[in-house]
């Protein structure tokens, strides 16, 4: 199969928000959570857009939008600076295995990297098998921990919270 054209990796702005919510409904959608009404998620959106804490990157392969993350900056005390967490990793699901995820991995790396963040960080879904060979194939180092959360707000719907998966957590042996 030949390769596509190389994608533009760039900082999404306000006037991308029509090629960003089809991919965040996509990811969400592959989540088994049930997307926000439009007018919601198009508003924070424009919020994330808009604040100085957050970047949205777009791989684009012939003007079109075909992969998107979210660059949330934080400030960590155990890395002593700036920390990247990357959240909403998603490359449309008919241009995967293409190189469009290691190209959108490497310029979220970048910009962080610019920010003079210290380190980047990720969770991925335990059921998400395909994305955890991608991103130790990426390079980056598993940890394994849990993740809590507790909605304060009414919350996520239950197949959202990983209600009704499987467990991949280690068992102890009889």
């Amino acid at each position: 199969m030949e390769l596509p054209s190389p994608a533009l990796y760039r900082k999404a702005d306000p006037a991308d928000i029509g090629a960003v919510l089809p991919l965040l409904v996509e990811i969400m959608t592959h989540h088994g959570v049930a997307p926000p009404p439009e007018p919601a998620l198009r508003d924070i959106v424009d919020q994330v857009l808009r604040s100085p804490d957050h970047s949205l990157l777009l791989a684009e392969l012939d003007g079109e939008a075909v992969a998107l993350c979210a660059l949330l900056f934080s400030l960590s005390t155990w890395s002593a600076g700036p920390v990247c967490e990357l959240q909403d990793v998603v490359v449309r699901h008919d241009h995967r295995g293409r190189g469009v995820g290691r190209g959108l991995l490497a310029a979220a790396t970048e910009h962080a990297r610019a920010r003079g963040c210290k380190r980047l960080f990720l969770t991925a879904e335990a059921f998400n098998l395909p994305a955890h060979a991608f991103y130790r194939a990426s390079g980056l180092q598993e940890k394994t921990v849990l993740y809590f959360e507790a909605p304060l707000d009414g919350g996520l719907p239950a197949a959202g919270r990983g209600e009704g998966r499987p467990s991949t957590a280690a068992r102890p042996k009889p």
